[in-house]
Parts: C-alpha cells; sequence; structure tokens
C-alpha cells in the first residue's frame, strides 16, 4: 500500500492538530523549500491541518482499506481449434487472438499522440510553446474565464517566488494576489520560510510556461499552470529549474480574481 499523509509525517491517525504541526516542522527543518520532500511533508500538513480536506482523507482510506481483496483470476479455457465468429471491424493480431474494435485503437492512438504532444511542447519551454492550453466546459462567462486565467498568470509570480534578502516584501505582495481566507492559511505558513531562506540563502523565481482551464463555477474559476521554477542557494549558486503543475482556484471577490487556493504537482524532472 502507498504510505500516506500520517506515515510520511510519522504520526498516528488520531494525531491532534499540535502533533501534527510538530512532526511538520521537524521533518522540514533541515530541508530547502525546493526540495521534493520539502514539499510533500507541507502537503501532507496541509491536508491534516485542514479539518475539511483531513476529513476527506480519511474517509478515502476509510474506504480504500474496506475494500475487498480481487478475486483470482480464472484458468482460461483451453484454445479451441475453430476459429471464432468476428465482427467486420475486429481485428486479427499477431498471436492469432481477436483485438479491440479498429475505431477504438484509432482513437486511443489519436488521444494518446495528443497528450504526448501538450506535455513535450509545455515542457520544452520553447518558442513554440502555446500561449494556453485550453479544457473543460465553462460556467462562467468567457470574458471573465480568461480574466481569471491572466490573473492566475499573473499571481502565480508573486504567490510562489521569493527573495531571502526581501522576504517581508514578498509576502506582501504575494498575499495582495489572495483572498482573505487563504492569505490567512499564507501568513500562517510563510514564517518557516522566513525562518530557513536566509540560512540556505534560497531565491525562487517563477516562470510560466503554459496554463489552462480546468474547471469552472458560479464565481470561481480553476486554472492549471504549468510553470518553472529556478531556484538557487548557497549550495547551488547556479539555478537549479523546478518544474511544476499547479492549479490555482480563483475566485471573484468585487470584481476582481483572486487566489482562493493551490495544488501543487512536482512534474517529471
Amino acid at each position: 500500500m502507498t504510505p500516506h499523509w500520517y506515515d510520511l509525517l510519522d504520526v498516528d491517525p488520531d494525531a491532534s492538530t499540535d502533533e501534527i504541526r510538530a512532526a511538520w516542522k521537524a521533518a522540514i527543518a533541515d530541508l530547502d523549500p525546493g526540495d521534493r520532500r520539502f514539499r510533500a511533508f507541507s502537503e501532507a500538513a496541509a491536508v491534516l491541518l485542514d479539518p475539511v480536506r483531513r476529513a476527506e482523507y480519511d474517509a478515502a482510506l476509510a474506504e480504500a482499506a474496506a475494500e475487498p481483496e480481487p478475486e483470482p483470476e480464472a484458468e482460461p479455457e483451453p484454445a479451441s481449434d475453430a476459429e471464432p465468429e468476428r465482427d467486420a471491424d475486429e481485428q486479427v493480431l499477431p498471436s492469432g487472438r481477436a483485438g479491440i474494435p479498429l475505431a477504438v485503437v484509432i482513437v486511443t492512438a489519436v488521444a494518446t499522440v495528443l497528450m504526448v504532444a501538450v506535455t513535450v511542447v509545455a515542457w520544452l519551454g520553447s518558442d513554440s510553446a502555446p500561449d494556453s492550453i485550453s479544457t473543460g466546459p465553462s460556467r462562467v462567462d468567457e470574458s471573465e474565464t480568461r480574466a481569471a486565467q491572466a490573473a492566475a498568470e499573473t499571481a502565480i509570480v508573486p504567490v510562489i517566488s521569493y527573495d531571502y534578502r526581501t522576504l517581508e516584501a514578498d509576502a506582501a505582495a504575494a498575499t495582495s494576489y489572495m483572498t482573505d481566507e487563504f492569505g490567512a492559511k499564507y501568513e500562517q505558513t510563510f514564517p518557516v520560510v522566513t525562518e530557513n531562506a536566509p540560512n540556505t540563502k534560497t531565491v525562487i523565481t517563477v516562470e510560466v510556461v503554459a496554463s489552462g482551464i480546468v474547471r469552472t463555477g458560479d464565481d470561481r474559476v480553476d486554472v492549471l499552470l504549468f510553470v518553472n521554477r529556478p531556484t538557487t542557494n548557497k549550495q547551488d549558486t547556479e539555478p537549479v529549474v523546478y518544474r511544476d503543475q499547479v492549479t490555482a482556484q480563483m475566485l471573484l471577490v468585487d470584481g476582481e480574481w483572486l487566489v482562493d487556493n493551490l495544488i501543487t504537482t512536482p512534474a517529471a524532472q
């Protein structure tokens, strides 16, 4: 079974909020914010310190634990010498077995090629990379959806970048792009950066490679952003580029699109 967030932070499933916070701080104490482990520990803490998300996560764990073991596969029947009848669009594989319908093969192949093409273009960072990737239906006016996408592309730079020499100004700039609720959560976690960054001399910059709309709702738009994070510190004076995919949940507040939540997933390096 894949280790869960409790295992990662080495706490019991009934651990208190204070125990989880202490375990998280201990886990990241000697890690650079650009380290994958730092992000994994922080993601675990973000889930387990949020009562709603923790309850959902616990329910998912319980459901997974309750799933029955899969039945063993039955022994295959001996092959018959007679050729079975096949539909006209079925193909025969080289092994002599019937393949899936040709139409399904073609659709699957085209979908695979498109996904590979999007991934390659997004992460090459070349001049041919698209300005945006459009996905999913829109429930918000198109002009507002595009405004939310543009706001996410602008906000993501100050929200996840910082310079150890200008941390106070960086934090102020970041929160100006957030809702009050998300800004309050940010201000609770940013002191960890304030404590560690001057010692590691970390500087994180952000480059938006591509973005796309993944979900919309009433006054809410989720924007998927592919970003590069060139990072330097006292050990790596030349930038090390980390690549992430970030879902920015944008909320319309008094006519302005603000970041209401971020979900970050490291991309393949």
